[in-house]
């Protein structure tokens, strides 16, 4: 009897076993790029000005100096950004040097708060062997912190953030001696604190598990079975063309959810989408709309990260650039001959880098530019300045002699936020002006 039961009881909890394991659903790990938290495309050169104590006291100042090593090694750790000394900059400042020169941002960050609180606590347990109730004090020892930071654009001042951040931290000893010191749990608390700042200034990649569906229609549980097996040995790619077949021949939505988790998770993110865009307008299913919806967001993510990266590669400079060449191409004749002037009284190295960049594109589009030394040399012969103003008839004159049917006049106006490039194009035929360059942001340095 005994003997039955025991083997009744095998059998019944081997069946509860097999239920939570075949319940149990199959995940796939998918490698998600995320959008950094703030706005910092753009940005390549960081100086991280050390972090401010709130206060005058050790505790504040050891707690700046952690701020500022926690900082630089979360930012360094990205690999998206130079990181540039804070003393360079200080010593451009004192030469009164434009320190937009040196870097794109200055992290600063500031300690605000600091507190700590100290208390006693009793407990009480029986002892085992006598019986005895005894009562034992515990030392407490809490602390909150409070600190700020941003990143400021040098070019026109902007701010990035300011972002607050605050935290706590304890410790509990039976003997006071033994509790941890103030410094300690503080420099917990900022590192708890800081330790999502990559994902807050730089695009990263997150881990998000994907639950595979399963098929309703019990014939169809055994393809299903067999695509799960490969999933789970790690050959998604067999797994996937099971899946698919099943879409194909029963319009099974779960497999077809499932063909585009493996796709996903095998980089192939537009594909996932064509897929599920097929399934939704064939079938409308709700599943099919949510997995579509998912799955365009997961575009926009990377449309996202993409747009930050180019934006960080290409710096203020290059973008105008190529903003004016494709404006200026817009204008020019069917045959056009080039003369690019530069009509800049000052900063002659990024007028120079503009205009370098422009003769490059052009030259690599097929168009002819006239050379410096064509220009200088009919300058000579008809010995004119080009220094101080000059006038479109002027310019109209030289570039008729020099061979050129277009001319672009190239300046830097303003300072600071509101500086930009300036372009003008004349036509030398007509003498008129076949392009100005406005004053939007796209202009703008």
């Amino acid at each position: 009897m005994k003997n039955t039961i025991k083997k009744g009881s095998v059998i019944f909890f081997g069946c509860i076993l097999l239920l939570v394991v075949s319940s149990c659903a199959t995940k796939v790990e998918v490698q998600a790029q995320r959008t950094p938290t703030l706005d910092t495309s753009g940005i390549q050169r960081i100086a991280i000005i050390p972090f401010e104590a709130g206060i005058a006291s050790f505790v504040y100042q050891n707690a700046a100096r952690h701020a500022t090593n926690t900082a630089t090694s979360r930012i360094q750790a990205t690999n998206h950004f130079t990181l540039v000394s804070s003393s360079i900059v200080n010593d451009a400042r004192r030469r009164g040097e434009n320190i937009e020169n040196f870097v794109d941002a200055l992290f600063t960050g500031r300690i605000t708060r600091i507190s700590e609180s100290n208390s006693t606590q009793e407990r009480q347990h029986r002892d085992r062997n006598t019986g005895e109730i005894i009562t034992t004090i515990y030392y407490v020892r809490e602390v909150e912190v409070e600190f700020t930071f941003s990143f400021e654009r040098p070019r026109d001042g902007s701010l990035i953030g300011p972002v607050t951040r605050r935290g706590t931290a304890a410790d509990t000893q039976d003997d006071v001696n033994r509790l941890t010191s103030v410094d300690t749990l503080v420099n917990r608390v900022i590192d708890s604190q800081l330790i999502s700042l990559n994902r807050d200034i730089a695009p990263h990649t997150v881990r998000i598990s994907r639950a595979l569906e399963r098929e309703n229609n019990r014939e169809l549980r055994p393809q299903m079975e067999e695509a799960r097996t490969h999933v789970r040995a790690g050959n998604y790619m067999a797994a996937r063309q099971i899946y698919l077949d099943i879409w194909v021949t029963y319009q099974s939505v779960a497999a077809a959810v499932n063909a585009s988790i493996l796709y996903e998770a095998m980089g192939e993110t537009q594909n996932a989408v064509n897929l599920m865009q097929q399934v939704h307008l064939e079938t409308g299913s709700p599943l099919a709309s949510n997995t579509l919806a998912r799955l365009n967001r997961e575009l926009s993510q990377q449309a996202g990260v993409e747009q930050f990266t180019a934006a960080q590669n290409q710096n203020p400079a290059e973008r105008v650039t190529s903003h004016a060449i494709g404006e200026i191409q817009r204008v020019l004749p069917s045959e056009p001959r080039l003369w690019i002037h530069n009509s800049a009284t000052g900063n002659q190295n990024l007028v120079n880098n503009v205009i370098d960049n422009m003769i490059s594109t052009f030259l690599r589009n097929g168009l002819i530019v006239v050379e410096r030394q064509m220009i200088d040399m009919v300058l000579r012969e008809q010995n004119f300045q080009m220094s101080g103003y000059v006038s479109d008839n002027d310019f109209v004159s030289i570039g008729q002699l020099a061979g050129a049917n277009t001319i672009v006049i190239i300046d830097v106006v303003g300072a600071g936020a509101g500086r930009r490039l300036q372009v003008r194009v004349l036509d030398i035929r007509t003498g008129n002006v076949i392009m100005q360059s406005g004053t939007g942001s796209e202009w703008h340095l």
